[in-house]
């Protein structure tokens, strides 16, 4: 498989979806390479987007999973049931969305012991960011050569909020999140609902 920053985690991504997962859901899908990647461990998978290009692309690229639904919309008036997913995961997404109401709706959507994974964008604009910016960019070129780049295909968009905003949006709004910094000027966040 190509390469490009968001491929580069998804292994960490499916390294959380809770066991016996049964309903998960890609926020911002794009193509749909994770959400068929999913469809191999849960019993059913929804990928919503709100581009109809990557969605068509998506589609045609089922893989054959008969468990995954694509829905075009928005993730944030889509009426999806409360508590209804064990496993939500969104990819390079957040940062197009308003930070707070999509955490809210996130936290409202996971099943009690459900995961929710991001991968996310944030400003740069701390010295520290600049530093991981530095190391990360040759280490990003050795990989699109050796390993070709995959074009993501959606809709590009620069980050507004800083890690810092962020951390303090998730401490807020999911209690016991923790959010890492990655390379690739991505972060990590992880919380589980309680129980």
């Amino acid at each position: 498989m190509s390469w490009n920053h968001n491929v580069h985690y998804h292994s960490f991504v499916m390294s959380e979806v809770p066991p016996n997962c049964k309903r998960a859901l890609d926020v911002g899908c794009g193509r749909g390479v994770l959400t068929h990647i999913l469809a191999r461990v849960s019993q059913e998978v929804v990928g919503i987007d709100a581009d109809p290009g990557c969605l068509a692309q998506a589609r045609i690229t089922n893989g054959g999973h008969a468990n995954i639904t694509f829905i075009e919309g928005d993730f944030l008036t889509e009426s999806f049931p409360m508590d209804s997913f064990d496993f939500i995961v969104a990819v390079a997404t957040l940062h197009h969305l308003p930070l707070c109401r999509a955490l809210g709706q996130f936290r409202a959507l996971l099943r009690p012991g459900g995961v929710l994974v991001i991968i996310g964008l944030y400003k740069i604009a701390s010295p520290i960011d600049y530093a991981y910016s530095a190391i990360a960019m040759p280490i990003s070129m050795a990989f699109r050569f050796l390993r070709g780049e995959e074009e993501v295909g959606a809709p590009l968009q620069d980050p507004g909020e800083t890690l810092t905003t962020i951390r303090k949006a998730c401490g807020s709004v999911l209690p016991g999140s923790s959010v890492r910094r990655r390379l690739f000027f991505r972060y990590s966040l992880v919380w589980r609902q309680p129980t």
